[in-house]
């Protein structure tokens, strides 16, 4: 039976470990090397990465995309941040140039690090 795509939305890679996991003793080869990079590089629960992208998508203006990105990342520095995100073209404009968003933005991944996100 074919498959076909019906919706496209990004996703941490904390939230791709748990649905991986919960499928774990019947994974094909390649979701077995998928699960293990996942846990190798996400730095967050699933719950708490997901919160954080809600949060930079609400309260900073990322998009989904963007969010996603650095909540994968967890940048904990401004030029961290600057690094993860300087390759979306409308944030030169918007983020880039103010340093009270990207605090906002730091001071947010430090909450979802240490599981302080509400």
């Amino acid at each position: 039976m074919a498959r076909r795509i019906v919706s496209r939305t990004e996703v941490p890679i904390a939230y791709v470990a748990a649905l991986l996991e919960k499928q774990q003793p019947n994974l094909t080869t390649l979701q077995a090397r998928v699960l293990q990079y996942c846990k190798k590089y996400t730095k967050l629960q699933a719950d708490q990465a997901e919160k954080l992208v809600e949060k930079l998508v609400n309260e900073v203006g990322l998009t989904r995309r963007e969010a996603v990105q650095v909540a994968d990342t967890c940048p904990t520095t401004v030029d961290e941040l600057r690094a993860v995100l300087s390759g979306y073209k409308r944030l030169v404009s918007f983020l880039l140039f103010s340093e009270e968003k990207m605090k906002t933005v730091i001071s947010l991944v430090e909450d979802a690090l240490n599981n302080r996100l509400q």
